[in-house]
């Protein structure tokens, strides 16, 4: 074999192998982090309020009358369907998705709510058309008809007020929803540790100090008592939850 050749081979398999052993400690570090999440059981939460479990998320359904708003939309579907036969829930009952983010641990259910409006936060759009990737060479896929919202607006769903909160952070169009004043629902952005606020595991955001920062828009909700996220579970103990966030 020719020594410029096999330079060339010696070359490649040692790149082959780093990045082999970069998917490795890739791998190793999700599993970390993902181990420090505390998802909450498939329940009724409170009234009105049901949390439904996908392996190490929660998305949950928000009762009006004989229908549902959905806030997030799971990891996977069986787990989903399987998950909301438990509860008795007709996922056609769903009329709306309300999608904190957009990354494939929240959406994959979404085929199973066929009734359902799907929104995301208007800078959202960024990691789904292309123009923003959401790390390396990874881009967030999506491939369903959606609304936008922008920070702060008001909508109605089915007799449910809902404001979109903008907190960017874990991504740049990630959404809190509050509805009828009292429920957040904050999907990634941020966790509880026992029972006090903080941001969401860096490894997993994009911007972990616009994140925080963000935060303080949720502390100064004065009549907020609940507050839901997708991996941390929750507390109705919201202003002690912010305690130390209060400008």
């Amino acid at each position: 074999m020719q020594k410029p050749v096999k330079k060339i081979l010696i070359a490649l398999g040692a790149a082959i192998g780093l990045l082999i052993l970069l998917c490795g400690a890739f791998v190793v570090k999700l599993a970390v982090e993902a181990g420090k999440m505390s998802s909450m059981k498939t329940q009724k939460v409170t009234d009105g309020v049901y949390a439904v479990q996908d392996k190490f998320c929660n998305l949950f359904l928000i009762k009006s009358g004989d229908r549902y708003v959905a806030v997030d939309a799971g990891d996977n579907a069986k787990n989903v369907r399987r998950e909301l036969d438990k509860l008795q829930i007709d996922p056609k009952k769903v009329v709306a998705v309300l999608l904190t983010h957009t990354d494939s641990d929240h959406i994959a259910a979404l085929g199973l709510f066929s009734n359902a409006s799907i929104y995301i936060s208007k800078a959202e759009e960024q990691m789904i058309n292309g123009q923003t990737f959401r790390a390396l060479f990874f881009k967030n896929k999506f491939a369903y008809k959606y609304r936008t919202l922008e920070d702060n607006q008001m909508i109605e769903l089915t007799g449910l007020k809902v404001r979109g909160i903008l907190i960017p952070g874990h991504t740049p169009g990630s959404m809190c929803y509050l509805i009828n004043d009292i429920y957040l629902f904050t999907g990634d952005s941020l966790s509880l540790k026992n029972g006090k606020v903080d941001i969401m595991n860096d490894f997993f955001n994009m911007d972990s100090e616009a994140q925080r920062v963000s935060l303080q828009k949720l502390a100064a909700l004065a009549d907020a008592k609940y507050i839901f996220t997708a991996h941390y579970g929750f507390t109705d103990h919201y202003q002690d939850a912010f305690e130390g966030w209060k400008n």
